[in-house]
């Protein structure tokens, strides 16, 4: 295949496995670090800092650092955070090897290496918005298949890492989480071709940053979004976060345990991801990630009560599939919103604020497990998905069926095109 098409199947598929290559690497440290953080020192306390360390750094330079990625591009912003990410994250093997990591440091390190997360996800958007094109069912589907691409990496990492923890110890693979990161630069830089700069590259920084969240404070329905998967997400990165502290506490069980269960979500959530495309056949992407949020309450109402490891593991099989079904169709519905030229700052904005929601989840989780015990944590968590769900609820009932011009409509002196006008209801 050549031309255009050809070209852009070619960057999807790269932007695919580039996904899988380097989450699968990051999942393979989300068991190693906290479980060697919590069996050192004792503390969930300490093991939940570490984990929040990586996305405090959203809190303080998401927002800024989205403008900067705009300035770059995406995805010249998306290879310069993989190289980067490479040589923190072998910091961390490299400085214990030589007797030289305090906990300090390694919050410093984890701290640095978040502040690329929420410019690297607005640019990855960006650029598969730029290399699906402008088609709104079309786009869902792609960014269905990347989030299966995330599952992929969910199911296969974690019990990866407790494997991989038990035969080469903790720091081993952390160096395999850097090395998936320079597998991921080389994907992208040689499959996805350059999206160019937008035409009034020479105009302020601050001020697309700020165009970028007047449009999101004027469209009801992403404002609602936003501020509903904030909430959602403070609660599902707890829960997460909670799974070495129920393994350890109240299942008495091991680290394989806790690769097991994250396996269980990221399996759900990648059937999910399959299944979206299918669904969005027969409805719109709004309807079905409306559905699928409030679903994914549904499904976590088993927590409220004891269940077995088995029984948790049936939950996060079912949570994880509503999820999988409702990220792809909401990115889609959110990047059609937003202005072309205003995609990336846009796009680091909300993600800075859906991650602030997870940051705050894991720092309160640790003290929560300590304070509270297991069951009372678990409740919560539940009660805070609702409010999540129904503000998203609310956003769509009362602005999901009116598109908002103000996304579509070039501002004054735009040069470049927008997308062509909506003929259906339009959405995080």
């Amino acid at each position: 295949m050549t031309g255009a098409a050809g070209r852009g199947r070619r960057g999807v598929a790269a932007l695919l496995v580039a996904e899988v290559a380097s989450l699968t690497g990051s999942q393979l440290s989300t068991v190693a670090l906290p479980w060697f953080v919590l069996t050192t020192t004792g503390s969930v306390v300490r093991m939940s800092w570490v984990m929040a360390a990586y996305f405090v750094p959203v809190a303080l330079f998401g927002i800024v650092a989205g403008g900067w990625a705009g300035r770059v591009g995406a995805r010249r912003w998306m290879i310069l955070s993989d190289l980067c990410r490479f040589v923190l994250t072998a910091a961390v093997p490299a400085l214990y090897a030589l007797g030289a990591l305090s906990f300090p440091l390694l919050l410093l390190l984890t701290f640095l290496t978040g502040a690329f997360w929420a410019p690297y996800m607005a640019s990855q958007q960006t650029v598969l918005a730029g290399v699906t094109g402008e088609d709104e069912h079309a786009l869902a589907r792609t960014g269905s298949l990347l989030q299966g691409a995330t599952r992929t990496a969910v199911v296969l990492g974690p019990p990866g890492g407790a494997a991989l923890v038990v035969l080469l110890g903790a720091p081993a693979v952390l160096l395999i989480d850097a090395a998936s990161f320079l597998v991921a630069a080389a994907l992208v830089g040689w499959a996805v071709s350059d999206q160019g700069r937008p035409p009034e590259e020479d105009s302020p920084m601050r001020s697309k940053v700020g165009e970028a969240m007047g449009v999101l404070r004027r469209d009801r329905l992403l404002f609602f979004w936003s501020v509903g998967t904030m909430i959602t997400e403070s609660a599902g990165q707890a829960l997460l976060a909670a799974f070495p502290v129920l393994v350890k506490l109240q299942f008495r069980a091991g680290v394989g345990m806790v690769g097991a269960l994250l396996a269980c979500f990221g399996a759900g959530a990648l059937v999910g991801s399959l299944l979206a495309p299918l669904v969005l056949r027969r409805t719109t992407a709004v309807r079905l990630a409306t559905s699928a949020k409030v679903l994914q309450v549904v499904a976590l109402i088993p927590l409220a009560f004891a269940l077995p490891p088995w029984g948790f593991g049936v939950v996060l099989v079912v949570w994880g599939v509503f999820v999988g079904l409702t990220n792809g169709p909401a990115s889609a519905v959110r990047l059609l919103r937003i202005p072309v030229r205003l995609r990336t700052e846009a796009m680091a904005v909300i993600t800075t604020v859906t991650l602030l929601g997870g940051s705050a989840g894991l720092l309160l989780v640790g003290v929560a497990f300590e304070q509270l015990g297991t069951r009372v944590p678990l409740v919560i968590m539940l009660a805070v998905q609702a409010v999540g769900a129904a503000l998203f609820l609310i956003g769509t009932v009362r602005f999901g069926g009116r598109p908002k011009p103000d996304a579509a409509v070039p501002t004054e002196g735009q040069r470049s095109p927008e997308s062509p006008p909506r003929t259906e209801p339009l959405h995080p």
